[in-house]
This record gives C-alpha cells, structure tokens and sequence, in this order.
C-alpha cells in the first residue's frame, strides 16, 4: 500500500513539476542552472567517494540506536548490525552527496547544522564544499557518531561538532550556541510531529537568507502532510522540490 501510495505520489509530481524555462525568479533560475544542473566533477569529490566506499563495504560491526522511524512505534531500538550495512541504509547516493556539495559550495553558509550524522558522509560533503564554514551534526547513536569522528579525522574536518543523543533532548541546547542558521539539513527524523517541531525550532535562528533542507519529504504521508504545511509557512520565501 505504502509503494503504491509513492507511486501515485511521484507521478503527480512529475504532471505538476515546472522546468527552469517556467521559472520567473532570477535567483531560481541561477540555483536550477548552478547547483541543480552543474556536471563539473570537482576534485574533492574522488577522495570523498573512495572513502564512502570503503565504509560502505565494511563488515565491522558496530551497535547502533534508532529514535526515528526505524523505530516504528516505540521511543527506540537498539541493534546490532554491519558498519558497511548501515551506510548504505542510512546515507545518500552518491549523486545525492554531490549535491549536498554544491549546496553548501553555492551558498557558502557560515554556520551549518545537520540532523542525522549517521557515518558521516553527508557532513564531510557539506564540509568540504565550504570548509571555511562551521558544521555542528547531531547523531542519537554514539556507535556512529565514533565511525564519523574518524573520518572528520581522515579528511582533517576535526573542527566538526557532534552533538550525541536524542534530538528532542540535544536540539534545544545546540540551537542555544547558535547565533543564527545560514543552512540546515533535517536528515534525522523521518516522521511528520517531529520535523515540524524541529523545525518551529531552527526557526527561531533564522536570517533572511537561511535555507532549509529536507530529506525524504514524499517518504509517507506523515512526511508529506509535514512539507505541504512547511510550505504553507508565512516565514518560508520559497520552496523547491526536487
């Protein structure tokens, strides 16, 4: 039912879709033909992608916790799994990671935070697309917060911070170190109560010209009823789905 609802969800995506020649918007226009449509294989991206695989073929096993949707209907689960395995379940592809890149290349915000490290792929890509940026992470499992410190380490990305455990708990704190949010990538939750809150949260440190990534915005209906309200948000300027 859950595949068949995404199927159905896709394609009125696509009948309602515009493309970049139906943008009005200069600043659109120059996001879609700079970020979204730029092919450059930039040099960072071969050692990063070396790295991703290697994790991502690991058979070291590490436990981990889930207070999101892995979760299902309880507070957490805890489990025991493959470094290698949970990579590939928990991080992007690689054409994903490569726009988080261009992202962060493109918009060069001083101060980023991420919600969901898992092992750390995501958070080097943003790094390294301006690392003259600071880059706070938030990870509930301490098992993969330690796999992400290592390759901080390994890409000399030690000035990222991770802030370990659940977000309910960990958010308010981080945000009060935070003078204001220039891009934030909501990667952690993926249920509709706790996006919203997350979000009313990093609202409060926003400026004109702060972003807001969300990942898996059509991953349910709960998601999905948490994006249309998102964009139905007075304080949202505009939103792309992509």
């Amino acid at each position: 039912m859950k595949r068949l609802w995404a199927f159905g969800t896709y394609i009125k995506y696509l009948f309602t879709s515009r493309t970049r020649y139906k943008t009005h918007s200069p600043y659109v226009y120059e996001f879609i033909n700079n970020v979204l449509r730029d092919y450059e294989k930039y040099p960072e991206y071969s050692g990063l992608h070396k790295y991703r695989k290697k994790i991502s073929s690991s058979s070291s096993l590490v436990e981990t916790v889930d207070f999101g949707s892995g979760a299902g209907n309880k507070d957490y689960r805890t489990f025991t799994d493959k470094i290698g395995k949970i990579a590939k379940q928990r991080t992007h592809s690689k054409k994903r990671l490569e726009l988080l890149f261009r992202l962060s290349r493109f918009f060069k915000p001083d101060q980023i935070l991420e919600m969901g490290t898992a092992v750390g792929f995501s958070s080097l890509y943003l790094k390294r697309g301006f690392p003259e940026g600071k880059l706070t992470t938030m990870e509930g499992c301490a098992g993969l917060a330690n796999i992400a410190a290592r390759g901080f380490k390994i890409f000399y990305c030690e000035d990222i911070e991770i802030k370990i455990g659940n977000f309910d708990v960990t958010l308010p704190s981080t945000l009060k170190d935070i003078n204001t949010l220039d891009l934030v990538f909501f990667d952690g939750n993926h249920k509709r109560e706790p996006t919203l809150n997350y979000f009313e949260q990093c609202m409060t440190k926003v400026n004109e010209n702060s972003v807001f990534i969300f990942d898996d915005i059509h991953w349910s209906q709960g998601m999905s009823s948490a994006w249309r309200k998102i964009k139905s948000d007075k304080r949202v300027s505009f939103t792309i789905d992509i």
